[in-house]
């Protein structure tokens, strides 16, 4: 079987791979095990990368200028790291706790009621301006900074210490200033948490927003 344009026998057994689905820009590939993958060209993507997420299909995205073949060769390098990875999601959303309807509201109010007013006091005493915060019911992650310095935190931030909530602010307000993870930053943040942001930054491991 051909998928691609690339031969898939010389990496794995046919059979591995059930069917092939065109739509618009997009490719999916339906694996036995794995289920389904999908692959997505993106302008300002460098390099092929592998994306998994709980409920959503694998995401294969690549530059413009790679083949579906080269993609495909990556996933079929991959398979077995992507079947682990998997499993670890699906053993996680299963001890991951589960809110009633009445218990988010109740978060998304709290939040509501304490983070937009810590925002403003962090940024006015460390010297940083954004455009606005949206307080969200978000699991993938604690926080976020748009390119139009848009503020966005996941009503389960309340659920962490009080130096871990305000160093989640600290870490987006400094992506207000540099959008990576670069040396600048790091410095930045490390100057605003009065040098505790590694500190910090690993206690942050130990706590994921998937929990809740």
């Amino acid at each position: 079987m051909n998928f691609f344009g690339f031969n898939t026998n010389r990496l794995l057994r046919t059979g591995d791979f059930l069917m092939e689905k065109r739509e618009g820009s997009k490719r999916s590939l339906f694996h036995k095990e794995v289920g389904e993958i999908v692959y997505t060209k993106v302008k300002r993507s460098r390099n092929i990368r592998i994306a998994l997420r709980p409920g959503k299909p694998v995401s294969v995205t690549l530059p413009y200028h790679a083949s579906y073949a080269e993609a495909d060769r990556l996933v079929c390098e991959k398979i077995a790291w992507i079947k682990e990875e998997l499993q670890k999601i699906r053993e996680h959303e299963q001890t991951r706790r589960h809110f009633s309807e009445e218990d988010i509201e109740r978060f998304r109010r709290q939040a509501n009621q304490f983070l937009p007013a810590r925002i403003a006091a962090l940024a006015v005493r460390h010297g940083f301006s954004y455009s606005k915060v949206s307080i969200k019911n978000i699991h993938s992650r604690w926080g976020s900074c748009s390119v139009q310095n848009n503020l966005n935190f996941s009503i389960y931030l309340m659920h962490l210490p009080d130096d871990l909530v305000d160093y989640v602010i600290l870490h987006e307000l400094c992506h207000t200033v540099h959008k990576n993870h670069g040396p600048k930053f790091w410095a930045l943040l490390d100057a605003v948490t009065g040098g505790k942001a590694r500190q910090q930054a690993a206690l942050m491991r130990g706590y994921s927003a998937r929990m809740f």
